[in-house]
């Protein structure tokens, strides 16, 4: 089957399917700063072994939780970034099979900007056991693995805006 990813026209209408289906709820947050060839991208990759693949910032939205309020928390979980002023992008229905497993579930995707300021690189304990390794990559080619990619139309979309206006 490989990977299927289909788009909602409002994240209401993915929050009620997902409650509906009984689907995990996910966010994914782009952060961006403007690099000398062009937007960049925060990525990480796990340090030691790098084994999980290139990421963006993602995770569950705990019962009672809002996507938005999911991204922010994230985001401080696993970068120690505390970042507020998000902008919404997509949210959309990821289907895949994955070698050990099916998995189906409900993205939203944030955007957000790094403040002025933010390192080239660094190193982030997350959850007290797992070390990320954070650094910036070109928009254009971040190499993401997994489903981190679907939304990366919608983010270049939103910045083109910004750009032109």
């Amino acid at each position: 089957m490989g990977r299927i990813v289909t788009f909602y026209d409002t994240p209401q209408e993915a929050r009620r399917d997902a409650a509906t289906r009984g689907l995990r709820e996910k966010v994914v947050c782009f952060v961006t700063r403007a690099g000398s060839s062009g937007p960049e991208l925060l990525v990480f990759d796990h340090v030691p072994d790098g084994g999980a693949g290139v990421q963006v910032v993602a995770g569950g939205v705990e019962p009672g939780e809002t996507p938005e309020r999911a991204a922010t928390r994230e985001l401080h979980e696993e970068s120690g970034l505390s970042l507020t002023n998000l902008t919404f992008l997509a949210s959309y229905l990821w289907e895949a099979q994955l070698p050990e497993r099916f998995t189906r579930q409900v993205c939203h995707a944030y955007a957000l900007t790094a403040p002025a300021g933010t390192p080239d690189t660094w190193d982030h304990l997350a959850e007290g056991r797992y070390t990320f390794r954070f650094r910036w990559a070109p928009l254009h080619a971040p190499g993401l693995d997994w489903e981190m990619d679907a939304a990366l139309p919608h983010l270049d979309q939103l910045l083109h805006k910004e750009l032109q206006a």
